[in-house]
């Protein structure tokens, strides 16, 4: 082999290792950006250790039921090894545009998930409305705090005990999608309900773990 061919192959070499290095940094990066977001939403409600993977295992048989029932273009998700649950709702489904009023798909969708969420009164919800980046910055962040306030509203008006439930209105922050497609600001109007342990799962957690 000639020096020019070794050179060349030394090269690519070294261009496919910094290709890849780049990749697992921004992966982590990405990774970082989504621990930061969940930290901040769940507060402190996860255990770990062995209460935790107690805890997970009631919280996966949630997400069965959950996936079950929920649209097939949007699966529950689950952070920090299952002790947490996302189910996303895309705006665009669940409420007019510029409104907060629950659609009739919405009440449908959200009728079948207390279904799942009455059996399990020891689950907490936390939920978020989201908008895309049009509009001014306050009416974004009132409107989505509305339309979590509406979700909240519905799920108690169905039995959800309102002490498990709070909500807010996060407006244009954290987007999911690229703000400058209209595909990507329909994903980002959206509105999330996180379930997590109560005090009570907690509690009981911790207890099963110490025998």
């Amino acid at each position: 082999m000639t020096a020019g061919r070794k050179v060349t192959r030394w090269l690519a070499w070294a261009l496919c290792m910094a290709t890849v290095l780049s990749g697992c940094k921004s992966s982590r990066k990405a990774e970082s950006t989504v621990d930061r977001t969940v930290a901040e939403i769940i507060s402190g409600n996860v255990v770990g250790g062995t209460a935790g993977a107690v805890i997970s295992r009631k919280m996966a048989v949630q997400k069965v039921e959950l996936d079950s029932i929920l649209p097939q273009a949007r699966p529950v998700e689950t952070f920090r090894k299952g002790e947490v649950l996302k189910v996303t709702l895309d705006a665009g489904l669940m409420f007019i545009r510029n409104a907060s009023t629950l659609s009739d798909t919405a009440r449908h969708v959200l009728y079948r998930m207390t279904s799942v969420l009455t059996r399990y009164p020891d689950t907490d919800l936390r939920i978020i409305g989201y908008t895309d980046s049009t509009g001014q910055l306050e009416f974004n962040r009132k409107l989505s705090e509305r339309r979590a306030g509406s979700v909240r509203d519905y799920l108690a008006s169905q039995g959800i005990a309102a002490e498990r439930m709070s909500f807010r209105g996060e407006g244009v922050a954290r987007p999911v999608a690229d703000n400058g497609t209209e595909e990507g600001r329909a994903r980002n109007r959206r509105v999330e309900i996180w379930l997590l342990a109560g005090e009570r799962m907690i509690r009981e957690a911790q207890q099963t773990a110490e025998k």
